[in-house]
């Protein structure tokens, strides 16, 4: 496997075009604490293609704006390897891969296969009584206040708390936790990122050890437990596994709903056409997750190759934002536009290809109540007048502080 160039000080590679060289960093662009996805339109007017040397914690990357070519290289695998896409293990000097992120096929499908079950319909539904209660329990709390920070009160602990009940980790630990991801993900240093990602093994580490002693039903007991070619897991492939869902689950969930409300909010007219007709709820959902795509995915090349015109060499990566594909012009028609009524809505913010979110099933269940839960104990809300609120787009696009009115 290639392993991936670096390049400071702006260097442009001599095999990059002067002509698709574009200087531009996500978490910096111009309007990104306001609206991320806003932020991005800029890129449309640009070559499909283009160089940076900073996309990535500072590294630079092929960057791919259209969804047709986003989708080309989430199914070729072979040519853009998941490998090293996250760089979590090599941040401490590790080389381990998140499972099944980091894994290409052959070996990725046997992770997968194994994991699935673990998020099935069937599996979600089983839970689901336990995620509502959780949910309205946050909710009414909230309500009862008037007002308040939607993402501290309810969009962030309630998918959190969800997913550490699942991972058997202790909710009295939520604020630790979240403050070692925004570490990780949004760390303002390279120290910030290694401490965090040192933090996160060393703890994960401990309750490993514990579920080897004595296993439950929980995710990391399943880890632990799990078999593959007929062999149990070694350490690498328990702590890949493990990582993977510790930090997916405490992230992705929370920023979607955190665009969805925030959207709401300003657009009176789409709150009230949700309370009028609850059956557009669902394709509401769709509709939201397809404008408000918050992750990004990194691919490794393993081979020279010319890109409809990109000439890459192998060790180039590509980042593949998948906002840019949710909001191609070329794909859907006036893409920033929110319409619960859009047909055909085949959004890619779940990713395409083998790569898949596997724990796309429970994010939707979890939407879905919020939205009710939220719309029905939250009368006609709105941003709080005098503020506003405040997003990133850095790791993954959220919101930092989303503060509401209702009543």
């Amino acid at each position: 496997m290639a392993q991936p160039t670096e390049v400071t000080d702006f260097e442009v590679p001599g095999h990059v075009p002067p002509h698709m060289v574009r200087d531009w960093a996500f978490a910096t662009a111009p309007g990104a604490l306001e609206d991320p996805f806003s932020a991005l339109s800029v890129l449309y007017d640009g070559p499909d293609i283009f160089w940076t040397p900073r996309v990535r914690f500072g590294a630079p990357a092929w960057v791919v704006t259209r969804h047709d070519l986003i989708c080309e290289i989430a199914k070729d695998p072979a040519t853009f390897s998941s490998t090293y896409q996250s760089g979590f293990s090599q941040l401490i000097g590790e080389d381990w891969d998140l499972i099944p992120l980091e894994k290409d096929p052959p070996d990725h499908d046997k992770y997968r296969t194994l994991m699935n079950p673990l998020f099935s319909p069937r599996q979600v539904a089983r839970i689901e009584g336990s995620v509502r209660g959780t949910a309205e329990r946050l909710v009414r709390t909230l309500a009862a206040q008037g007002q308040g920070d939607l993402m501290a009160g309810f969009a962030r602990p309630f998918p959190v708390s969800v997913f550490l009940s699942l991972m058997g980790l202790p909710a009295e630990l939520t604020p630790q936790f979240l403050g070692w991801e925004d570490g990780l993900l949004h760390g303002k240093t390279p120290e910030d990122r290694v401490d965090a990602a040192i933090a996160i093994k060393q703890y994960l580490t401990g309750v490993i050890a514990e579920r080897r002693r004595m296993p439950t039903d929980d995710l990391v007991s399943f880890a632990v437990t799990s078999k593959v070619d007929g062999r149990p897991l070694d350490d690498e492939e328990i702590m890949g596994i493990c990582y993977l869902l510790f930090v997916a689950g405490l992230d992705t969930v929370a920023s979607t709903l955190g665009f969805v409300f925030k959207h709401l909010a300003e657009d009176q007219a789409n709150q009230r056409l949700l309370r009028d007709e609850p059956a557009l709820r669902p394709a509401a959902i769709e509709e939201c997750l397809r404008a408000f795509s918050a992750t990004t995915s990194h691919r490794l090349l393993t081979r020279d190759i010319d890109f409809h015109g990109a000439p890459m060499k192998a060790g180039d990566r590509v980042t593949v934002c998948w906002a840019l594909s949710g909001l191609d012009d070329r794909e859907f028609s006036d893409p920033r536009r929110i319409d619960f009524h859009r047909e055909n809505i085949r959004h890619t913010t779940f990713a395409v290809g083998p790569h898949r979110c596997i724990g796309s099933h429970l994010a939707r269940r979890e939407l879905r109540i919020a939205l009710d839960l939220v719309l029905e104990h939250m009368p006609n809300f709105r941003i709080t007048p005098g503020e506003r609120a405040v997003t990133h787009a850095t790791g993954v696009f959220g919101v930092d502080y989303l503060p509401l009115t209702w009543g």
